[in-house]
Parts: structure tokens; sequence; C-alpha cells
């Protein structure tokens, strides 16, 4: 059973650590910073998911098994999903779709998602998930050098 959980301080190690794998996943897709010291991806700092600035950091679990998390910011006045990311063994199972969905629902307002830039396989997970959860009730449009998809919708009750 997919349940979600908001991160806790003490647990900022989940989700760094499952953003490094995020992070490895999508460098095919465009270049990303690797730090040959540390063996790392530079990322922005995280710090903004565990203090009370209204942005979540949000663990996805399979019953008791962590399967990946997302980053949602709140900026002017609409979610926004920074980050998404499903561990390899769980997807193509729906599971994905599950746990973002659960995400939507325990946050209603205007949502803004912008597609992993050059991954067709990203804009076609957000498009068939946007358009199957909004009934078709959305906005696209293309931006920067990538073409990048920006889905866009309100889901206010």
């Amino acid at each position: 059973m997919i349940k979600l959980r908001i991160a806790k301080k003490e647990e900022r190690h989940l989700i760094e650590n499952l953003l490094q794998m995020y992070l490895h996943n999508i460098s095919e897709y465009f270049p990303m910073d690797f730090n040959s010291e540390t063996c790392t991806y530079d990322y922005d700092d995280i710090s903004k998911y565990f203090d009370e600035s209204g942005n979540y950091a949000i663990i996805f679990m399979n019953d008791e098994d962590v399967i990946g998390f997302s980053l949602i910011d709140y900026v002017d006045n609409a979610y926004v999903v920074q980050e998404m990311f499903i561990l390899n063994n769980y997807k193509n199972k729906g599971l994905g779709e599950e746990c973002i969905t659960k995400v939507f629902d325990d946050f209603n307002g205007d949502w803004v998602i912008k597609s992993l830039p050059a991954s067709p396989k990203s804009e076609n997970f957000w498009n068939k998930t946007i358009s199957k959860y909004t009934d078709n009730n959305f906005e696209l449009e293309r931006i920067g050098k990538y073409n990048r998809a920006v889905f866009k919708f309100n889901n206010a009750k």
C-alpha cells in the first residue's frame, strides 16, 4: 500500500541519498555538475525543505519500503514539483502515478510541473498522469532551449 510522509529534519539524509540517485539518472539527459572530491552531484541547498518555509520533501513508501521522493516548493501561490523520483525497481508499475496523485490530493490549489528537459519518457509520464488526474483540464506550455514541457492546473476543491 502506498503511503506518503513529509520528511522530518532527522530524515534529511534519506532525501539527500535518494537525490543523488535521481541526479545520476537525469544526468543521462543533460549535463550535471559532479564533484569529484565528494563523488556527489551538486544540487542547490535542500535546507528549505526542512524549515518552516512551506516547501516539502515528501518520502514515498510502498508498505514499509522507501521507493522514492518528491520535492515540492510553494512559490507565488502555487505548488511546484521541483523533483520527483521513483527507484528503478519500482518503475513501470503505476506506483509513481499513484504517489504523485496522492501528493496532488494532499495539497489543493495551483500546480506547476516542469518535465525533465530532453526526456520524452518524463514528458510522457507527466502528460499521462496529469491528463488522467485533471480529466484533461490543464495547460501545457513549452519553455527554454530544451523545449521543456510545463504543465499547469488547479485542483482546488
